[in-house]
């Protein structure tokens, strides 16, 4: 917003929508790097959340393994599970445990190797950031975007990424990856989104 020269967020949203800023140039302030470390069996890890959303003592994923507490954890970039998913703990090689859905379309393959898998659970009071995609669709109208990121800055998600694309039956698909400290509030954020003018569906990207 100051980079803009505007007085707060909401003079920035009304700047899009009056045609004064360009919603690609909002986009690509958006899709800046942010540091996400990623390794070759395709995982990641989080950017550091601030102290104040730091899970203390133990590992920083949010994650417990049955029978070691200092295990390296590290959540599986093919399905990004959030507290409230059903998991499972594989040992990869050299970098400690990447956790997996239970549903995630790789667990086939990581079951061919069943001494490697884990049993882990969420850590009942984590207090770190976790990373969520969602999918927005809906018919293309003016100031779309401009109302979708509003809804999500009022729910306080940390907006990562963000890209648009419009097909030629005029559907808009947008699609925002964003961190948020508590998932539980997530359904609550996909109402609010499901309530804007002109979004017919919209949902949580898991694969």
């Amino acid at each position: 917003v100051a980079d803009l020269r505007l007085s707060d967020v909401s003079a920035l949203f009304a700047a899009i929508g009056e045609g004064q800023v360009s919603a690609q140039s909002i986009i690509e302030k958006l899709t800046q790097p942010v540091g996400i470390e990623e390794d070759h069996d395709g995982e990641f890890e989080l950017p550091q959340a601030p102290k104040s959303f730091r899970h203390i003592g133990g590992s920083d994923s949010g994650v417990l393994v049955k029978g070691d507490a200092d295990v390296m954890v590290k959540l599986a970039r093919c399905c990004t599970p959030v507290p409230g998913d059903q998991i499972m703990g594989f040992v990869t090689r050299g970098t400690g445990v990447s956790v997996h859905r239970t549903d995630c379309k790789n667990v086939g393959q990581l079951q061919l190797e069943p001494e490697r898998i884990l049993e882990v659970s969420w850590a009942p009071s984590s207090k770190r950031l976790f990373l969520v995609q969602i999918q927005v669709e809906a018919l293309d109208r003016s100031g779309l975007l401009s109302d979708v990121t509003r809804v999500l800055s009022e729910h306080h998600v940390n907006i990562l990424s963000a890209s648009v694309s419009t097909r030629n039956d005029r559907v808009a698909l947008s699609r925002f990856v964003f961190e948020m400290g508590d998932p539980g509030t997530l359904e609550h954020l996909l109402n609010a989104v499901k309530r804007i003018e002109a979004v017919y569906d919209v949902y949580r990207v898991s694969q």
